[in-house]
C-alpha cells in the first residue's frame, strides 16, 4: 500500500478547512483577499530583513569586525583554487543527485516539476551539466534559482487564524536550482571526509540521516535515568530559540562557510545566491510582489538545514569548553541540539547558570535570539524552586514540558505519556472515520494495513525508549482495537 496515494485520497475526502478572513499584523488588519495578500508580504519580508532597533541587543564591534572580513573577501576577484569545487562537474554527480529527486512534488517558479528531470533522458542531463558549469565559470546564479514562492499554511490546533505566526511558511522553489543545491552538497560532504573533519558535532541532531529526533530523545532520556538511578540532582534546561532558521546573519554564516573551507568559486556563488535571494507570496489564487530575503537560510532550499547546522555547531565546542555540563564516563555532555531546539544539561544550578551565561554570549555575537520566557527549566531529584535566567529573564522552573514531540516529567514517569499515546491514537482512528475511511466492507488484509501502518505509528512515535503501560490505560488501547474490528466484522457478516 502507498502511504503517499493513501493520504492524498484521505486528504480529498476530509471537510476543507475555510482561510483565514482576516489578518493582523504590526496594527493593520486586512479583510479581503488582496490586501490578506499585501499584509503577508509586508510579514515575510519584515521577517527576512535584519531588525535595526535590535542592533542594541547584540555585539556591535564583532558584527563590524566580521562584516568588514566578508567584504574583503568577496571583493577579492581572484580567490585561491580550490580542488574540491572549483572543478568541472561530471554527468556522473548530477546523475547520482538526479536518482535522489522523489515525484510528486511541487515545481518552483520555473513550473519544472522532479518528473521532468526524472524522465528527461541522457540529452537533458548533458544540458544541466552544461548549465551548471557555466554557473561555476561566470560564478552566477540564474534568478529562478534563488527565488522562491511563499505560501503561509496554518498550523491548526485551533490556533487563532488571524495570528501570522499561527502559520508556517511552505516555499516552492526551483528543481533546478535544488538539484544544483545537491550537487554542490555531495561536493561539501566529500571534502569534509578527505580533510577527516568531524562535522556536525555528535552532540548536534537533526538534518543527518539515523541522528535525528529518535536518537536526540534517547540521549536525553539516558542522561535522566543515569542521574535518577544514583539519585543524583540534575537540572535540564529547554530553550526556546526564536525564528532561529529565518533570522540567520548571513555574514557571520559566510564567514564559518569560509573557515570550514567552502573557498574559492563556490564561496562566490553561494555568496551572490544568498545575498541577492527573493521571494514573493501566493494567496489564495494571488500573488504579491517581490520582496528580498536579506537574513535566514533559506527555507524549501536544499542547503538550508546544512547550513543552519553549521551556523549553531560551534556553540557545542563552547559549551564544552566551560566543564559545565554532565559528565557520564569520560563523556562531556553539556547540551544536546536538536535543529533549533537547544537542551542544557547539569549537575547544579551553579553549571546550569554557567551554560546560559555562554549561550547568551554566544548569541549576542552572532545575532541570535533565545526566548526566555518560552524557555524552562526541569529539576530531577529535586523538589525546589531554582533562579536560573536567560540574560536578565529568569526562566520558570516546571514539572514536565515536550520534547521532540514526547513529554517529559521531572520524576521521570511513564504514565501521562502512555495516555497522550492512546489519546493521540485514538484521534487519529476517527480523524480517519471523518473522512470516509470505514472497515466496512475492506478485506481483513487491507483492515490490519491501515491499522498497521496508519494508525497505530502516530501511538508509537518515541515508544523505542520505552514506555510504561500502567493496568487503566490498556482497556483505552483494547477498546480501540475492537472498535475497529467490530466495524469490520459487522460489516462482512463474520
Amino acid at each position: 500500500m502507498d502511504i503517499g496515494q493513501f493520504y492524498r485520497v484521505v486528504r480529498k475526502h476530509r471537510q476543507q478547512k475555510s482561510p483565514a478572513t482576516c489578518l493582523n499584523y504590526d496594527g493593520n488588519t486586512a479583510t479581503n483577499n488582496g490586501d490578506i495578500c499585501k499584509l503577508w508580504s509586508t510579514y515575510f519580508s519584515d521577517l527576512y530583513t535584519p531588525n535595526e532597533h535590535e542592533n542594541d541587543n547584540f555585539d556591535q564591534p564583532f558584527y563590524m569586525d566580521v562584516t568588514e572580513k566578508i567584504r574583503e573577501y568577496s571583493s577579492q576577484i581572484r580567490k585561491p583554487f580550490n580542488a574540491f569545487f572549483d572543478v568541472p562537474y561530471t554527468e556522473d554527480e548530477i546523475y547520482e543527485q538526479i536518482k535522489t529527486l522523489k515525484c510528486g512534488k511541487a515545481p518552483g517558479p520555473d513550473y519544472v516539476c522532479n518528473e521532468h528531470i526524472i524522465y528527461g533522458g541522457n540529452t537533458l542531463l548533458k544540458w544541466i551539466c552544461y548549465i551548471f558549469n557555466i554557473i561555476l565559470k561566470c560564478e552566477y546564479i540564474p534568478l529562478l534559482y534563488r527565488h522562491g514562492i511563499i505560501i503561509p499554511l496554518y498550523k491548526g490546533n485551533n490556533k487563532d487564524k488571524s495570528n501570522p505566526n499561527s502559520y508556517r511558511a511552505i516555499v516552492l522553489t526551483s528543481v533546478f536550482g535544488k538539484l544544483h543545491d545537491k550537487t554542490v552538497l555531495r561536493r561539501i560532504n566529500k571534502m569534509l571526509t578527505a580533510l577527516d573533519k568531524t562535522f556536525p558535532d555528535p552532540l548536534q541532531f537533526g538534518f543527518v540521516p539515523e541522528h535525528g529526533a529518535i536518537p536526540a530523545l534517547y540521549t536525553l532520556k539516558e542522561c535522566i535515568n543515569v542521574f535518577m538511578k544514583s539519585k543524583s540532582k540534575l537540572y535540564v534546561g529547554f530553550l526556546d530559540n526564536e525564528k532561529a532558521f529565518d533570522k540567520i546573519w548571513h555574514d557571520g554564516l559566510f564567514l564559518k562557510l569560509k573557515e570550514i573551507g567552502v573557498t574559492g568559486k563556490l564561496w562566490n556563488i553561494l555568496f551572490m545566491s544568498y545575498k541577492s535571494a527573493s521571494a514573493h507570496v501566493q494567496y489564495n489564487g494571488l500573488t504579491s510582489d517581490n520582496f528580498s530575503i536579506s537574513q535566514g537560510v533559506g527555507q524549501g532550499r536544499v542547503l538550508s538545514s546544512w547550513l543552519f547546522s553549521l551556523y549553531i555547531n560551534d556553540l557545542i565546542l563552547q559549551l564544552i569548553s566551560t566543564n559545565c555540563g554532565i559528565r557520564i564516563g569520560y563523556l562531556n555532555i553539556p547540551a544536546i541540539l536538536l535543529a533549533d531546539d537547544t537542551t542544557l544539561l547539569s549537575a547544579s544550578p551553579k553549571g546550569l547558570q554557567g551554560l546560559l551565561d555562554c549561550v547568551q554570549t554566544y548569541a549576542c555575537k552572532w545575532r541570535l535570539k533565545y526566548n526566555g520566557t518560552k524557555s524552562c527549566v526541569l529539576a530531577f531529584n529535586n523538589n525546589t524552586d531554582v533562579d536560573i535566567k536567560l540574560g536578565n529573564t529568569k526562566i520558570a522552573c516546571k514539572t514536565d514540558t515536550i520534547y521532540a514531540g514526547t513529554l517529559i516529567t521531572n520524576n521521570n514517569k511513564t504514565f501521562e505519556r502512555t495516555k497522550n499515546a492512546a489519546k493521540k491514537l485514538k484521534k487519529n482512528l476517527h480523524s480517519l472515520y471523518s473522512a470516509g475511511v470505514n472497515p466496512k466492507g475492506l478485506t481483513p488484509i487491507t483492515n490490519t494495513l491501515i491499522w498497521k501502518r496508519f494508525v497505530l505509528p502516530t501511538a508509537l512515535y518515541s515508544c523505542e525508549k520505552g514506555i510504561a503501560v500502567r493496568a487503566d490505560f490498556i482497556p483505552d488501547w483494547k477498546n480501540l482495537i475492537a472498535d475497529w474490528e467490530s466495524r469490520h466484522h459487522s460489516d462482512s457478516g463474520t
